[in-house]
């Protein structure tokens, strides 16, 4: 089986273009996108009316008999989770935010959920734990949500409204919990961990995830897919892949010009043939 694996497919809207050929060129059995699917450019709000692109741009990758597996991320506008939901009972992609979807004999999980960051949209941010709150120190503007009016809504005690959502932690174990097989699972975990090299961003700052790392050092699934910080490999000198003990982690995000992403072959639990579209091939 050919898959190919990326993130963070809203780094302008010719990704998905991009993305298609790469399908027509490839002829994947899976894809498998790990968060952040909505164009940004024109602002979060206007996201609602790319929903019928989206739709199309699947339509195409389905009719090249490719399965599309796929969630949100922390710049998507969280009013599009209906329509995620819609396409998934449509047949059109598997959409894996907190659940286990059991496809071609593999069970995929998806946590969409980050830790604490300084852009103002926090919707999709969660503490690491019940026990462990993590707040950035550096806040680039007020934290906010969308409400259901499609209008900014300033969230006026931070703290509070994290300790009111499920955690990180919650949310993979809940997952891990209702998978029959977790040596061949595959996690789109949009977080990248810490330790990997995954989470260095332009500024020189590490800022992956200790509780993505435990859960794939403890629970040790076959595959993780993270995305987030686009430019990691930029600047950790090529590194887009790596091991947590049994679990391959890949880093699949995007730059701005060209499309990034992972090919592999899935065969009886063994993946083989590792090479990212820019970086070459896994040694």
């Amino acid at each position: 089986m050919k898959v190919i694996a990326l993130a963070d497919v809203h780094q302008s809207k010719n990704h998905w273009k991009m993305l298609e050929k790469a399908v027509r060129e490839i002829r994947p059995d899976l894809v498998l996108i790990a968060g952040d699917l909505l164009p940004k450019y024109d602002g979060i709000l206007a996201q609602l009316s790319f929903v019928p692109q989206l739709k199309e741009h699947a339509g195409k990758i389905k009719n090249l008999s490719a399965e599309l597996v796929l969630m949100l991320g922390n710049d998507d506008n969280q009013l599009v989770i209906p329509e995620m939901e819609k396409g998934d009972n449509e047949g059109l992609w598997h959409y894996a935010a907190d659940r286990v979807k059991k496809i071609m004999g593999y069970e995929f999980c998806g946590c969409p959920w980050i830790r604490d960051y300084p852009f103002a949209y926090k919707y999709w941010v969660a503490p690491d734990s019940a026990e462990k709150i993590f707040i950035d120190s550096i806040q680039l503007g007020p934290p906010a949500i969308i409400n259901n009016r499609n209008e900014i809504e300033n969230i006026y005690d931070f703290k509070a409204y994290l300790k009111n959502k499920l955690s990180v932690k919650e949310s993979l174990e809940t997952m891990a919990n209702k998978v029959n097989n977790l040596a061949h699972s595959i996690w789109l975990i949009h977080d990248p961990p810490i330790n990997m090299g995954f989470d260095l961003c332009a500024t020189g700052d590490k800022v992956g995830s200790p509780v993505v790392y435990r859960f794939l050092l403890e629970r040790q699934p076959l595959l993780s897919i993270h995305g987030h910080i686009h430019e990691a490999p930029a600047f950790n000198g090529g590194i887009w892949a790596g091991y947590i003990g049994k679990t391959l982690c890949i880093q699949a995000g995007q730059f701005e010009n060209k499309l990034s992403y992972v090919s592999f072959n899935l065969k009886n639990g063994n993946i083989s043939n590792l090479v990212h579209s820019l970086y070459g091939k896994y040694e």
